[in-house]
């Protein structure tokens, strides 16, 4: 009987302490007993991310995307969709926060649902960014009607990869937040979502590039005004659509 094959899609970005460590292991978790395809998408590291993942690749199979150029966090999750050919796609970022056995969570509750995010009813993350995430998801349920969700910001996500690729060519407003759009989109899709908690962890090594105190101001309004951007879309589309 041949095994359901799974494509976990790494975004990296400057891990280069943590990418190795977080490629095995989720390798030696899942590999025996579902078929994983690991999709890498390195995004313009320059700490020597790129070495490790030349090293590694010789020894666990793996579609290593690797650019020069910055695209972002959304830019190479959408550019690793492409190579993806999983039913399902497994989404987690590459800073070793996330359980590599809390997948099996994840995939036995896959059944009678599109997407099945992990919870974290416990963040290991900065004050800042447990801050930003609150007020974001705050404001993502007075808007879209996501009251019933407690983790719209989540990043490790077992989803229907043809309901992947939809989404993710949507997602188009919110950058630093792109799991928050594509929730909002998923859900107007009418996507069934179900959210189960799991583990989160501290950093394995280094800190965060993105989410620093210092560029907290930028992205609250860079994401404030993306939020507002998809409210005013999505409302003139039930309009028209009543037309």
């Amino acid at each position: 009987m041949e095994r359901e094959t799974v494509s976990l899609i790494l975004p990296v970005h400057n891990e280069a302490k943590n990418i190795g460590p977080v490629i095995q292991s989720f390798y030696n978790e899942i590999n025996d007993r579902v078929s994983l395809q690991i999709i890498v998408a390195e995004d313009g590291s320059t700490d020597g991310t790129k070495k490790e993942l030349k090293k590694l690749s010789q020894s666990i199979p793996m579609v290593l995307l690797m650019d020069d150029n910055r695209l972002g966090y959304g830019g190479g999750l959408k550019k690793g969709l492409e190579k993806a050919s999983g039913e399902y796609v497994l989404f987690c970022d590459s800073d070793g926060q996330h359980l590599p056995s809390d997948f099996w969570t994840l995939y036995n509750a896959r059944d009678g649902f599109d997407m099945i995010d992990g919870w974290r009813q416990k963040r290991a993350d900065t004050l800042f960014r447990r801050m930003m995430s609150t007020t974001f998801q705050f404001f993502g349920r007075l808007l879209f009607g996501l009251k019933h969700l407690r983790d719209i910001t989540a990043p490790y996500r077992l989803v229907k990869k043809d309901l992947a690729v939809k989404i993710a060519k949507q997602v188009r407003y919110m950058g630093e937040s792109f799991w928050t759009e594509f929730t909002i989109r998923a859900l107007k899709n009418g996507a069934k979502i179900r959210e189960i908690p799991v583990k989160h962890k501290l950093r394995m090594a280094g800190e965060t590039v993105v989410y620093k105190p210092k560029k907290l101001p930028k992205i609250v309004y860079k994401q404030f005004k993306a939020m507002l951007k998809i409210w005013v879309e999505l409302r003139s589309s039930k309009s028209l659509s009543h037309v």
